[in-house]
């Protein structure tokens, strides 16, 4: 979820400004449960529940093409480095109610409307709570790596003439899918493209530098390398300018450079862009990523 509130934050900036400049970045970000992610094999063993087999299946398919090599069977709960395992409940509670709607009781000879009452109508009323919890345990030494309930709950109503717009079957299938989603999203490290509007405001500029800045700024639509180069000729004369510190933390974003983002991230937020404080964080996620990776890769080696 750290990871959906980080990129939303950026997604509505660049929303709420479409036809802005910005960058356009490529990073790897960690997974959530960092600790979990290192497991080289997992096995996902039984799940209690009548929909614990459903959950399983959905599970194993979430996770293929991921950094986990999966196992099953006897021989894969033997040899596994982690299991998965859990439970998984789910209820359905349907009612019956009434209410008061508007409507047409009198009509001319036209078919026009004359007359409205309020009537009491028919309706229904569904609920489905569905109920995940899911634990990864190390089994080299029994360590809990992850536990985490998952609830999933959807309430419908409709009235005479309606119906409820999927059958039950519908929703906990598209539940259950969600959840095995939601873990592979706790346990998979993941590629991330994304948009940053660069920071235009030259408040503080001098006259001839606040132009250059500007036309530097346009630049990032056809030549972004290059917009970079021009923002880093100008540190002498625009130092400490937030925009400046912003736009060059960008930069040192998009060509991977996060330590050095980290830092004029910090500064910008300093100079008063609150733009930095949201660019920290992203780089520090990026630098996690790819010591993460790095990590992997030594474990794999060794």
């Amino acid at each position: 979820m750290k990871r959906k509130a980080l990129l939303v934050a950026s997604a509505l900036a660049w929303a709420g400004a479409a036809q802005a400049e910005v960058l356009e970045i490529t990073g790897e970000f960690p997974a959530n449960n960092r600790e979990a992610s290192f497991l080289e094999s997992v096995s996902v063993d039984r799940f209690g529940g009548s929909d614990g087999t459903a959950l399983q299946i959905a599970i194993e398919r979430a996770l293929g093409g991921s950094q986990f090599e999966l196992l099953a069977g006897r021989t894969g709960r033997d040899t596994a480095e982690g299991s998965i395992s859990g439970s998984v409940s789910s209820g359905v509670d349907e009612s019956s109610f009434t209410r008061k709607e508007k409507q047409c009781v009198q009509k001319d000879d036209k078919g026009k409307c004359t007359r409205e009452e309020q009537v009491e109508v028919r309706c229904k009323r569904r609920i489905i709570d569905i109920k995940a919890d899911i634990r990864i345990v190390r089994n080299t030494d029994g360590r809990i790596l992850y536990s985490q309930p998952k609830p999933f709950r959807e309430e419908v109503e409709w009235c005479r003439g309606g119906n409820a717009s999927r059958t039950v079957e519908e929703v906990v299938e598209n539940a259950i899918r969600d959840i095995a989603g939601s873990l592979r999203g706790d346990l998979v490290p993941h590629v991330d493209t994304y948009k940053i509007r660069v920071r235009e405001n030259t408040k503080g500029l001098s006259k001839e530098a606040a132009n250059r800045f500007k036309e530097l700024v346009k630049l990032t639509k056809r030549d972004a390398r290059g917009a970079c180069a021009g923002w880093d000729a100008m540190k002498t004369e625009a130092a400490g300018h937030p925009s400046l510190l912003f736009n060059l933390g960008l930069c040192a974003e998009q060509r991977g450079a996060y330590e050095d983002a980290l830092g004029l991230y910090q500064d910008a937020a300093l100079a008063g862009a609150n733009e930095g404080r949201e660019g920290f964080t992203r780089a520090t996620r990026l630098v996690e990523g790819r010591a993460d990776a790095q990590e992997r890769a030594k474990r794999r080696r060794g």
